[in-house]
């Protein structure tokens, strides 16, 4: 495999002459939260031939590193002072001798609270779906919404242009930029391409000569910026696919890479199209995905917690692909991450079940030397939920029987793969509840914050799986009931307890409308299963009962939630709330400190928006109302305190207008 080096590769060519085997390259970084005093203690294996650990921390989103140590080479551990309990914090420890250097990170935290809103999630449909998945979709809807997610569904078709799928997207962010966080590709929605890879400037990342031109880039969907995209300059139809055949003009971006923190919006694909193989419609095999998809989120084939790594390129002249399995898996693991030997990937996955694999060899579209090929995962049923390859070619996931998409296909667990090792893939913080989403976005923007890389920031980095998935899920409730009090003004919650025995509590959430985030009503014990809401709004209620349980992984502590199990009821609540006017509006509470809350008791299907004006008649706020169900909630607590007006807007008109005080 041929690679063409640049001033940020220096690292590889240091190493070339001295590592032995991938795991070299990486430390074994592992993570212990102490409640008392707070801290967070990073532990390693101390490695004789070691100068010394240099150790760098920042915030869970910051894009900087500081350096707050140095150890020498006789110490193993290293206990941060200047931590709090429910903070999280990723570290970076390099390892450095005379002959090598590593690193590793580790996201950690204690008793770090995981957020029940995670913002707006699209969800692009291919239409080809919409009614033989009816069932299953909606299934998906709900588990989406009961983790959190917003979900804004839009129905493409598989002949639209790229740029059409993206404007749908944009339109979204632009109403609402603050909110939506993430897109999840549900089927063969236009594949973008995008690469000016040829034997020149930017040589084909698998190396290979047949292989210029274009790739696929879904992280197209997730760049809000859309004057970084170009097709007017780079031609190569040198290619063996015709997809990959670029030239001005033709729909495919002439972008290799992207700049650093580019990609906005988590992007993640699940596509079984174009999988002859497995012998059954790609409706069949989406069917088998969305189903295994869900049985997970509700506890079901969960994969023991060990990852396992099959590398059959070894250290690869200072690459070392397999160092991003190693690096991503033992912050998950700790000790129980083991070696599969070559030619016993599949012979091992299909009797031990694990939670995450990596593996890598010689490829083709449709093998990986070593770990086997798209016909393995017709007839295996391996027993591992997440999953990353790397070899020549399958990054180039488009193609007809991908081994790349062929383990979502399978009738195994399997969830999720990335082509990683030309850039590495990070994953460590799933160890603390973060999303295959949020993991693949910090590996789009990798560089510079996680050095040492190849390849960093280039178009092809892509997740094939439901961006929202989590790894140790929570058994959920069942049975949620709601009832109200005789006068309509109190709400009881009851549910079946969770199966899970380490569940130590249950919260309970409402939300005005499926457009709307769940708010906290409260929470009680795990010996409890039954609440009663005092407040719940006027009108239509969504309850929500999520069980709750505390974390403890090789990155420390968190508090885990399961998928919310979710119920309606309409009740009354006088307090605060404005009588509506002729127009059918209301909105309360009034004044307001935090969310505001809209009705409309003629309960159209019709689109609003609604906008805040300062006394200064300046636009301070803007957003979407899709009066589905006929509520809307507005978040204004970043609003300054007092007098604003809110107009209610529809095809441009003023259609309701009403003074809100900001407490």
């Amino acid at each position: 495999m041929k690679i063409k080096l640049t001033l940020f590769f220096v690292l590889i060519a240091f190493n070339i002459l001295y590592a032995q085997t991938s795991k070299d390259l990486t430390v074994s970084l592992t993570a212990v939260a102490n409640l008392s005093p707070a801290s967070i203690t990073l532990k390693w294996k101390v490695d004789p031939t070691a100068s010394y650990y240099a150790i760098y921390k920042k915030t869970r989103d910051a894009n900087k590193w500081d350096s707050i140590s140095k150890v020498s080479n006789t110490i193993s551990t290293y206990t941060d002072l200047a931590v709090v309990i429910g903070g999280s914090y990723e570290y970076m420890v390099i390892k450095r001798s005379s002959t090598l250097v590593s690193v590793s990170y580790v996201l950690a935290g204690i008793q770090k609270n995981l957020p029940y809103n995670r913002g707006k999630m699209l969800l692009i449909v291919d239409k080809n779906y919409a009614i033989p998945l009816y069932t299953e979709i909606k299934q998906l809807e709900n588990d989406l919404r009961g983790d959190g997610w917003i979900v804004i569904r839009h129905d493409v078709n598989r002949t639209d242009a790229v740029t059409a799928v993206k404007q749908i997207i944009l339109n979204d962010f632009n109403a609402d930029q603050q909110n939506v966080k993430s897109v999840y590709l549900l089927g063969h929605i236009p594949v973008p391409y995008s690469g000016g890879f040829d034997l020149q400037q930017y040589y084909p990342p698998d190396g290979h000569p047949d292989h210029v031109g274009a790739w696929p880039a879904d992280l197209y969907y997730g760049t809000m910026n859309e004057s970084i995209w170009t097709d007017n300059s780079f031609t190569n139809t040198a290619g063996s696919r015709t997809e990959n055949h670029n030239i001005p003009g033709d729909g495919k971006f002439d972008n290799a890479y992207i700049y650093n923190d580019t990609v906005t919006l988590q992007v993640g694909r699940v596509d079984l199209f174009n999988l002859p193989a497995f012998g059954v419609s790609d409706t069949v095999l989406m069917r088998r995905y969305l189903n295994k998809a869900h049985n997970f989120k509700i506890g079901i084939n969960v994969g023991q917690r060990r990852g396992y790594v099959s590398d059959n390129f070894g250290f690869m002249g200072g690459e070392a692909f397999a160092s991003s399995g190693w690096r991503a898996l033992t912050p998950m693991f700790g000790d129980s991450v083991f070696t599969i030997a070559s030619g016993g990937y599949f012979s091992t996955l299909d009797s031990k079940s694990s939670q995450f694999v990596y593996g890598c060899g010689g490829g083709s579209y449709t093998s990986c030397g070593g770990v086997g090929a798209t016909s393995n995962f017709v007839t295996d049923s391996p027993l591992y939920n997440f999953g990353m390859l790397f070899g020549s070619y399958f990054g180039d996931w488009d193609a007809q029987d991908n081994i790349l998409r062929a383990p979502l296909a399978s009738k195994g667990w399997t969830l999720s793969n990335s082509w990683s090792g030309r850039p590495y893939n990070y994953y460590h913080q799933m160890a603390m509840g973060e999303n295959l989403g949020y993991c693949i976005q910090r590996s789009q923007n990798n560089y510079p914050l996680y050095v040492y890389n190849i390849y960093p920031t280039f178009v092809y980095i892509s997740l094939m799986g439901d961006p929202s998935l989590r790894m140790n899920p929570v058994l959920p409730v069942s049975n949620v009931a709601l009832t109200n009090s005789a006068d309509k003004k109190k709400t009881t919650i009851r549910w079946n307890k969770s199966k899970d025995q380490s569940v130590t509590s249950y919260a309970v959430y409402r939300s005005p409308s499926k457009s709307a985030p769940f708010v906290l009503s409260g929470s009680v014990p795990s010996s409890d299963s039954i609440f009663i809401d005092n407040g719940p709004y006027n009108g239509l209620n969504y309850f929500m009962v999520k069980a709750i349980r505390p974390e403890t992984t090789a990155s420390g502590t968190y508090w885990n939630t399961s998928i919310g199990v979710q119920d309606t009821i309409t009740s009354i609540n006088t307090l605060g709330v404005s009588k509506p006017k002729q127009d059918g509006f209301a909105m309360y509470p009034n004044p307001a400190n935090s969310i505001l809350h809209f009705s409309n008791e003629f309960g159209t299907d019709a689109t609003y928006d609604v906008v805040v004006y300062n006394v200064d008649s300046k636009l301070v706020m803007r957003n979407t109302w899709n009066n589905d169900d006929s509520q809307f909630q507005l978040d204004i607590s970043s609003l300054m305190p007092g007098v604003y007006v809110v107009s209610i807007r529809q095809n441009g008109a003023v259609i309701h207008t009403e003074k809100l005080i900001k407490m």
